[in-house]
């Protein structure tokens, strides 16, 4: 697994490299408007860091691009196979996110997995829209200052910039597919 995170890493860095030139913004802009440090966004840039999810999600945010955009992905593949998996942990490993494909137009699927006994808050783009379907177990979700008991099967629709957090108090990690639509990626 360490082999694939150095080769992650790298795209990641590739990419937002890619990604800021073509906005032509400058590393101190980027730190400015995503609120992550002019010098660990050149460390992610060389592939000398490997980024938490919650970096990650800051710099989509300054940038306005959906997470996978970060990532490089096999455009011809039609079937997702979980062998070729990219993994996107938090800094404890209680949240990984595993995106599935890469976002063509708006929308972008990833399979998400939340440790027991462990929450993570997050928000996306706005005018985003997300959609959880819980694939096993119970999960709760607060939206704002909503809270929302879900079960396995059960789907939750929500605006993706409100903050959101999801608990889950088992024992054992829930599993959930989401999906973020974006108004203007």
């Amino acid at each position: 697994m360490k082999e694939e995170n150095i080769n992650l890493s790298s795209q990641v860095g590739i990419n937002l490299r890619e990604i800021r030139r073509d906005k032509n913004i400058s590393l101190e802009e980027l730190a400015n408007i995503s609120d992550v440090s002019k010098l660990t966004l050149g460390k992610i840039e060389r592939g000398e860091a490997n980024p938490t999810l919650n970096i990650l999600w800051k710099i989509c945010r300054g940038l306005n691009i959906p997470l996978t955009y970060l990532l490089t992905f096999d455009e011809n593949i039609e079937v997702y196979r979980f062998k070729d998996a990219h993994y996107l942990f938090e800094q404890n490993n209680n949240f990984v996110v595993n995106p599935l494909f890469r976002a063509h137009g708006t929308t972008e699927w990833c399979r998400v997995r939340i440790a027991p006994d462990s929450r993570h808050s997050e928000f996306h783009l706005p005018g985003s829209e997300e959609m959880g379907m819980v694939l096993n177990g119970q999960l709760e979700i607060q939206v704002g200052e909503k809270i929302h008991q879900l079960n396995q099967g059960d789907v939750i629709k929500f605006n993706g910039e409100e903050l959101h957090t999801y608990i889950n108090y088992s024992h054992e990690s829930v599993y959930l597919m989401v999906s973020l639509t974006y108004k203007n990626p």
